[in-house]
């Protein structure tokens, strides 16, 4: 069985294992609010913007010429009268919350959009990571963020299929010849006291580091001051760019050593050659990706192609870009009893605590308010028609369960916390309201609806929507998460809301229909018992499987979780006492490994041909979920099996002493289903503990080096990445070593 959704029933205990595992992810079930703990509505800030920011924002520019001075703004200085410029947009009343900020105050905005297919190939288009002043809600003061282009997130970029184009991604985050420092805080909550000898468990302070608000001790005291995490004062910028879904070749993938330095430019060349669908790019820097990422370094990416374009899907004004993340916020110090003021400044604020041999670590960052392309829970004016919602999970660690609810008529009793485990959370979600139209790598066959109306994406995945708002013409609705978050959620809780969308009540005449045929191209892929591999109506009889087991914390004294890229162990060699996966397949037959590699720096043992059709297997050996990310090509789920897992969410067989399975895991059952959605064209998937994911894919069109990884940023920068590389068969000829296990 897979991992069940946490129900009142079945909610695991705060600080035993099982709940930090969850809480790897932001999947942990609300904890109660204390008594008391409340906090008072932000006072609207209407101070003036600080010396730091005094130069206005740019306004978003739809086309810029990659080669133009940036203008100033042509009204440098206020007019007469004017208490700040440029004016900003007036806010909305909003909904009070019980996280001291009220939602829905904010209008939504969208990215500035390049076309760049309206420039000449030749001429290449300059992106420059900058410090820029951001707003995260109306209601606190702006703060600087690391930006591409002046925008969070930075342009979106717009391409055709097969018109390839070069973009030279500048990095310009330095100030008077020096680079700059991180545009926020790392702290991290100092763990609880020691569990008691042989209790499993995490001694975190889970609710601590959920708690909206808290500062670096040097900025004030309090009891909400914490420590800062070591070295995270003097990081200062170095960037390197990954066009996440790219078939590029690897000198253009944003391999993580290769940073560049303030003043430094990167020049990138992406032939296109893919079907129209929604990439991202984001900063990839080794070591300091969830760092550079959550000081906003991301941005959209679109490919567009003749086949989308005759779908005629809604589009212009209709058609939403919607890059969702969470954060926490800086408070500042000795605020009156009972409320908050912020600081404007984001605040990275995870949990510590000691593993059992006595070394520290820390939780993947999760944070208590939810933003939708830079603004904390904005809201969004539509007409009464079809819209197409370009969704990106742009976290560093939170997977989210998207749904649509109508709230015209809902009411909260103040103070009192709707958990997501509760059947009252989804009396109003509207089950098929959100139509999923494509994945990752393109459109899907035909459009799909989730039987439950959720939809699950785990960072880095993107997931193509349409919503007929006709349906709910006058009506309220908010677009909500419902995994390990409560709704009117109380201080310690993560709040469900991300974002609204208020409907006109005019009727509207929409010329569009929902096709039933999308992308006539799509074909299933299929690995039959016999090894062949069944693309549409061709057979390939040779392909590579590469195998990778995903390690829980805790082996030998580690804190984090692990990945193990396998080797199979020829028949007679010995395997050992450690580090031993052993497999079952569905024909009897026992397969045994070993690691061939565990650190990022470890000899390179995955090689393809140019060419080659290969199977990824990935097996989840216990611990937190995990969304897997491949790059350089698209791949398809082909089988999803689960084995049983036993108490605390452990994986019964994997022995955590010696790091192996002492007798062969038995053949696993049937999993989660393969939906028309995680059928799709990927490159990320969530792999929850217990599973047996392979996934299919072509490695044409593109060489050199790439890598792999979990696509929690966290996990990313903690081993848990491995490079593979991808040669032509002429130069394959000559290493010694092909592929991972060619059959």
């Amino acid at each position: 069985m897979a991992t069940p959704t946490p129900t009142p029933q079945n909610l695991p205990e705060p600080g035993s294992v099982e709940y930090a595992d969850l809480a790897q992810t932001g999947s942990a079930p609300p904890l109660p609010s204390e008594p008391g703990a409340r906090l008072a509505p932000v006072e609207p800030d209407t101070a003036e913007e600080p010396d730091a920011l005094a130069d206005p924002p740019r306004e978003p520019t739809r086309e810029r010429a990659s080669s133009a001075k940036k203008p100033s703004h042509p009204l440098a200085s206020p007019p007469a009268g004017f208490p700040w410029w440029p004016p900003r947009p007036v806010p909305l009343p909003g909904i009070d919350s019980g996280l001291g900020l009220k939602k829905f105050r904010d209008r939504l905005p969208q990215p500035a959009i390049i076309r760049a297919w309206r420039r000449p190939e030749d001429s290449p288009i300059r992106v420059r990571a900058e410090l820029a002043p951001v707003r995260f809600h109306a209601d606190i003061p702006p703060a600087q963020a690391w930006t591409y282009e002046g925008g969070l997130p930075g342009p979106t970029i717009e391409v055709q299929r097969g018109r390839s184009v070069r973009i030279d991604w500048e990095n310009g985050l330095e100030r008077d010849g020096h680079a700059l420092p991180l545009p926020y805080d790392v702290v991290r909550v100092p763990e609880l006291p020691p569990l008691p000898p042989g209790q499993p468990g995490v001694n975190a302070d889970f609710r601590a580091a959920v708690l909206p608000g808290g500062r670096a001790t040097d900025k004030g005291p309090g009891e909400d001051s914490y420590p800062r995490l070591g070295h995270t004062a003097e990081l200062t910028a170095a960037t390197v760019v990954h066009l996440h879904g790219a078939l590029t070749n690897g000198h253009n993938d944003g391999w993580a050593h290769n940073v560049a330095l303030p003043g430094g430019v990167t020049r990138c060349t992406y032939p296109n050659r893919q079907e129209s669908t929604t990439l991202w790019y984001h900063d990839h820097a080794m070591a300091v990706t969830r760092f550079n990422v959550f000081a906003g370094l991301s941005g959209f990416y679109i490919i567009r192609d003749g086949q989308e374009a005759r779908l005629r899907l809604p589009s212009g004004d209709r058609e939403l870009f919607l890059g969702v993340a969470d954060r926490n916020l800086e408070s500042a110090p000795n605020a009156p009893a009972g409320t908050m003021k912020f600081t404007g400044r984001a605040l990275y604020k995870q949990a510590g605590f000691t593993g059992s041999t006595g070394i520290k670590g820390e939780i993947p960052v999760t944070a208590p308010f939810t933003m939708v392309n830079g603004r904390i829970w904005p809201t969004k004016d539509v007409d009464a028609c079809w819209y197409r919602l370009r969704l990106l999970n742009g976290s560093s660690s939170r997977i989210h369960r998207f749904s649509l609810h109508d709230t015209t008529d809902e009411k909260f009793t103040p103070g009192t916390a709707v958990p997501s485990t509760d059947p009252a959370f989804g009396a109003r979600r509207k089950s098929n309201a959100l139509v999923v139209i494509g994945t990752d790598g393109g459109l899907l066959p035909a459009p799909f609806t989730p039987e439950d109306g959720i939809i699950e994406m785990g960072p880095g995945e993107r997931v193509d929507v349409l919503v007929d708002f006709s349906a709910f013409r006058g009506r309220t609705l908010e677009l909500r998460n419902e995994n390990g978050t409560a709704l009117n959620a109380q201080p310690g809780q993560v709040e469900a809301s991300v974002m609204q969308f208020r409907v006109d009540d005019r009727r509207v005449f929409d010329r569009f229909t929902l096709p039933a045929v999308l992308n006539g191209d799509y074909v299933r892929y299929r690995h039959t018992d016999d090894g062949k591999l069944i693309i549409g109506a061709e057979v390939i009889d040779h392909h590579g499987h590469a195998w990778v087991a995903v390690v829980p914390p805790g082996i030998r004294g580690s804190v984090h979780p692990e990945m193990w890229e396998l080797r199979q162990l020829e028949e007679g060699e010995d395997p050992g006492a450690t580090d031993v996966i052993r497999l079952t397949r569905a024909d009897g037959q026992v397969l045994t490994f070993k690691p061939a590699a565990k650190l990022f720096d470890d000899t390179l043992t995955i090689r393809f041909s140019e060419g080659d059709w290969v199977v990824w297997n990935i097996v989840h050996l216990g611990g937190p979920a995990h969304p897997m990310h491949i790059h350089m090509t698209e791949f398809q789920m082909i089988n999803r099996w689960q084995w049983p897992l036993g108490p605390g969410g452990a994986l019964p067989g994997f022995d955590p002493v010696t790091a192996s399975t002492p007798d062969p895991l038995p053949v696993p059952g049937s999993g989660r289903p393969i939906t028309p959605q995680t059928a799709g064209m990927k490159d990320t998937w969530v792999v929850q503990p217990g599973e047996w994911v392979q996934v299919l894919g072509d490695f044409t069109g593109a060489t050199g080096s790439f890598m792999y990884h979990c696509h929690i940023l966290d996990h990313e920068d903690h081993t848990m990445m491995r490079p593979f590389t991808v040669l032509p068969k002429g130069v394959m000829a000559f290493h010694d070593v092909h592929g991972g296990g060619h059959h």
